[in-house]
């Protein structure tokens, strides 16, 4: 039999559990946000409270994004709770997902660990709902519908079973948080890390000064790779944070400026240096010829821009003597790629991991010191309304990969932009960051003061595209005037050779959502009666991500 291992709770660990435990016994029953810092030990009360469940004989859904369904996280949850573990991820075939609907009806798991859509499985006595990371926009799904967030399902779910739900971030969504400041969730709060006492010292790069002196070394300034080189030195391991996948993000010909693009959508196509080839990220479009301009028909494409792929063979160059391997959406297409690199990293056969977002989530190694994030700039010059909002959460998790025991961790963050407010915001309390952007969100009328509706149209052809999203304005124009924003292209214009348009309805909190989906579904449905295009399709997403 499984003898669960005894886990402690620190001081701080122990007061949150009461809290939440005093909250779940209270009418009406409110989610609860667990807001810890990372490294804070949430996981360690989520562990707690199960067991809890589990003794009264109440089944559990512990949902978590999908990156972060590490085995790491999954072998310590079973270590504590026995083997009645489910597992429900996107990469199980039908077969394997029926046997595990069947079980969680059953009643032979206690206990599911899964990605957004294990919402939908039929627990037949659900105790408590644990959303992890709750801010990560992978609990969103956006095709095909049904487009829903699970997170928002989960506490939906919890009202209407009066079963307790528990959210958990280092980085809240500022919903999620506004929620929990006007009294919607009740906030309990982690505010020191459970082990390691430092948080990571976080410094920035000016790379204009870099650039300018003369310093940089490839893709690394003077301060990072003298400082990979002293955790290397010192047998420590190193996180290398890039944000694009691939060789060089983009060719360009140096005779007429043009970028290679997509023939299917619009967008820039990414060079692979490992097969010389360059290839759409959206739609998997290849083209073989790298050297010729299909512009200006000269020979002078030179590569532009950093991925992963360019930043492995620069550390492969400058450090010779230490092994380092990529993890992105490239290296770990299988179910096993991703589970070997984390393996072969935590055993220490890995000195410095360079990778995408994924090395960003909840990864737990003892021995990473060190956290270098390449270019942060393209994360925060991203033309979205949270931009910022995301960049702080990418950064936060990324910088908390650092030093997560005994040794004092070090981030470095290379960048053109070290004045911007992100950046001079990582150090400082999540509720800092908070009130610096807010103001900003409340002037425009974003959320967390309103709710957003995307309505996109596709269409194969672009002559149609334009005429019928004004076609579409003029019916929706009466009931929404000035909170209707559009239609403009998106911001990838033609994607999968469909051409998309959209429109923004920015609601009033206060707004009977009832209604606003009474008035679009009417106003739908009269657009494709007066006048059908064929392979027109009309998409509608509530509090699109």
């Amino acid at each position: 039999k499984h003898h669960p291992q005894k886990i402690t709770l620190n001081q701080d660990q122990e007061r949150a559990l009461a809290e939440i435990k005093q909250y779940f016994g209270k009418t009406p029953l409110k989610p609860v946000l667990l807001h810890g810092v990372t490294g804070s030990g949430k996981t360690h009360v989520y562990l707690e409270l199960i067991k809890e469940q589990l003794a009264q004989g109440k089944q559990v859904l512990y949902l978590l994004p999908e990156i972060t369904l590490t085995k790491q996280i999954i072998d310590r949850v079973k270590s504590e709770l026995g083997e009645k573990v489910g597992v429900y991820h996107s990469r199980f075939n039908d077969r394997e997902r029926v046997e595990i609907w069947q079980k969680v009806r059953k009643g032979d798991y206690d206990v599911v660990i899964g990605v957004r859509s294990a919402i939908f499985l039929p627990f037949q006595k659900l105790g408590l709902i644990v959303v992890d990371e709750e801010h990560d926009q992978s609990f969103k799904q956006h095709e095909p519908a049904p487009r829903y967030n699970a997170r928002d399902v989960a506490i939906y779910y919890g009202f209407k079973e009066k079963c307790p739900v528990i959210l958990g971030s280092a980085t809240p969504a500022f919903e999620t948080y506004e929620n929990a400041r006007q009294g919607k969730h009740h906030l309990v709060t982690l505010e020191k890390r459970a082990i390691s006492t430092q948080m990571p010292q976080i410094e920035l790069v000016d790379m204009r000064i870099q650039r300018k002196k003369k310093l940089l070394q490839g893709p690394f300034s003077q301060v990072l790779e003298t400082a990979i080189g002293e955790a290397l030195e010192r047998g420590e391991q190193v996180i290398l944070f890039q944000n694009r996948r691939g060789y060089a993000p983009y060719l360009i010909c140096e005779n007429c400026g043009h970028v290679p693009q997509c023939i299917n959508c619009d967008i820039s196509l990414t060079y692979h240096k490992e097969r010389n080839h360059l290839r759409c990220h959206y739609c998997g479009h290849t083209e073989f010829n790298t050297q010729k301009c299909d512009n200006c028909g000269h020979f002078a494409l030179r590569r532009a821009g950093l991925g992963t792929e360019r930043i492995l063979e620069a550390v492969a160059e400058t450090f010779p003597d230490y092994t380092a391997a990529r993890m992105d959406l490239d290296t770990t297409r299988t179910k096993m790629g991703y589970q070997n690199l984390i393996n072969r990293f935590e055993s220490g056969q890995i000195d410095i991991l360079v990778g995408t977002q994924m090395v960003s989530k909840g990864l737990d190694f003892e021995n990473v010191t060190l956290v270098g994030v390449i270019a942060a700039d393209n994360l925060l010059s991203f033309p979205d309304f949270r931009a910022f909002e995301y960049a702080y959460q990418l950064l936060t998790q990324v910088s908390g990969r650092a030093g997560r025991r005994s040794k004092t961790g070090r981030v470095i963050i290379q960048s053109y932009m070290p004045d911007n407010v992100v950046l001079n915001a990582i150090e400082r309390p999540y509720l800092d960051f908070y009130k610096i952007e807010l103001p900003g969100r409340q002037h425009a009328g974003y959320p967390p003061y309103s709710r957003l509706i995307r309505i996109e149209i596709r269409h194969p052809k672009r002559e149609f595209i334009e005429p019928e999203s004004l076609r579409l304005h003029r019916l929706l124009k009466p009931y929404f005037g000035e909170n209707l924003l559009g239609p403009d292209y998106a911001l990838i214009p033609r994607l999968r050779n469909q051409y998309r348009m959209q429109f923004l309805i920015k609601l009033g909190k206060n707004v009977s959502p009832e209604r606003i989906r009474d008035i679009l579904f009417a106003q739908r449905e009269k657009y494709y009666q007066e006048a059908p295009v064929k392979n027109l399709r009309i998409i509608i997403d509530v509090d699109p991500v």
